[in-house]
């Protein structure tokens, strides 16, 4: 018993740590993994699948022959009285004269199977296609619902990669901010510059310090985001342990099948099997049926004793056939509407499929044209720090102004926003690259 104890506790502690590392994650593609199992939304879909599934075994059972069996008793408490001539019980009876008499016993037992087996019901045949599309359909709407998923853990995954840079170079201009704040307000104190150079400087430290503490706490927030989308809990632990990577997807990648386009197909082609649901309203339905049955009449409440009365069977087979002629025009109308359905489930697939290409189209050139203006943006920072250094060494050796090396320390600001500006483009036109090449 005792030496069974470490081995337990060995245990527990194993799935403890492997249900922490769930929600410790390296790449969007494992936030996207951690998501298939645990988001509330895919998993709704999932149980959608299960209930068409079930469908469609439903579907198909109707080609099984109906088999019922049944079983009854009947007190007669008063047998039903009919009058006949009395020549029949007595021959020298009156002509015309008629006497009572009750037919049948006190007590009846019955006993019975049937059966029944469609042998023409196109109505079935259609039962099962509309079943199997709608299966198709649902699995295509789970495509959709992934990737919506993936779509807001990409936007958000890659939210957090982008504040912890300008978290980054916050802390870089908070520390230039500082450096120049002291120097300028001992500058100020000596009596060398005026006070608007000194609120220049304020000014410049305070939006560091705003920059900064905006990434902070929306890192805090995002986090908070991701959680709710992978269905965890406010006390849950989440850690991102990835670094930013620019341009990590091939331009020339192939795309997988578009889940709108899935999807759209399969509306047509349910809207299809339900307009021929509809037609097979007109054609007869035709049935073999077995009955087998055996009555037991007697005056005394015996039932099933041996020798008793004696068991009468009766059984048949029969062909049947069934054809609703009119029916005030309900299945002409019913038809009518959906080939009017089919006609715009078909009319929207093919838009559709045309709508994919042309989006597919521009999200390639989006991603380029992004990648390519990040490009730019990331040497125009560069550039601009460069110069803000420069300006920093002439202002030290007396050469230029401090009005020059606190102008050069905004232009870099404002360049270091438009650079982070320009990465938000591109990592949402990467994310939505790499779900248009998730399997």
């Amino acid at each position: 018993m005792f030496k069974k104890i470490p081995a337990f506790l060995v245990t527990i502690t194993a799935s403890l740590q492997i249900a922490s590392a769930q929600t410790t994650f390296n790449s969007l593609e494992e936030l996207w993994k951690y998501a298939d199992v645990h988001s509330t939304a895919i998993r709704n879909v999932h149980y959608e699948l299960d209930k068409t599934a079930a469908a469609k075994k439903q579907s198909h059972a109707a080609f099984l022959p109906q088999i019922n069996t049944s079983a009854s008793f009947t007190n007669n408490l008063n047998l039903q009285t009919t009058l006949v001539p009395a020549i029949i019980v007595n021959p020298k009876a009156a002509a015309g004269e008629v006497v009572p008499v009750q037919f049948g016993q006190k007590y009846i037992y019955l006993a019975g199977i049937t059966a029944q087996l469609d042998v023409l019901n196109l109505q079935t045949w259609y039962n099962v296609k509309i079943a199997e599309e709608t299966d198709g359909l649902n699995k295509a709407n789970l495509a959709n619902v992934s990737k919506s998923i993936y779509q807001q853990l990409g936007s958000q995954y890659y939210a957090y990669l982008l504040i912890k840079e300008a978290e980054k170079l916050a802390a870089r201009s908070s520390g230039i901010t500082d450096s120049v704040y002291s120097s300028v307000q001992h500058k100020f104190d000596e009596g060398t510059i005026n006070e608007a150079n000194l609120d220049l400087a304020k000014i410049n430290k305070a939006r560091a310090e705003q920059t900064l503490v905006n990434a902070q706490f929306q890192v805090k927030t995002i986090l908070n985001n991701i959680k709710n989308l992978l269905d965890l809990s406010l006390a849950d632990s989440l850690t991102i342990n990835a670094t930013l990577t620019k341009n990590d997807v091939e331009l020339g990648a192939v795309f997988v099948e578009d889940p709108s386009v899935k999807q759209a197909y399969y509306q047509s082609r349910l809207a299809m099997s339900r307009l021929k649901a509809s037609k097979a309203g007109f054609a007869p339905t035709v049935s073999i049926a077995y009955s087998a049955t055996g009555q037991q009449n007697d005056n005394k409440f015996e039932p099933f004793q041996s020798g008793g009365p004696t068991w009468y069977p009766a059984s048949y087979w029969a062909l049947r056939a069934n054809w609703n002629i009119f029916t005030g025009g309900t299945r002409w109308l019913q038809a009518k509407q959906n080939k009017i359905s089919q006609n715009e489930s078909q009319m929207q697939y093919e838009s559709v499929i045309k709508q994919a290409e042309i989006n597919d189209d521009n999200l390639r050139l989006g991603y380029r044209k992004t990648q390519l203006l990040l490009e730019k943006a990331e040497q125009i920072m560069k550039l601009s720090f460069d110069n803000y250094q420069h300006m920093s060494e002439r202002y030290e050796a007396g050469i230029a102004t401090l009005d020059d090396r606190l102008n050069s320390f905004s232009d870099y600001i404002n360049y270091q926003n438009q650079y982070l500006n320009s990465l938000s483009d591109a990592l949402m036109q990467t994310y939505l690259m790499k779900i248009r090449m998730k399997p």
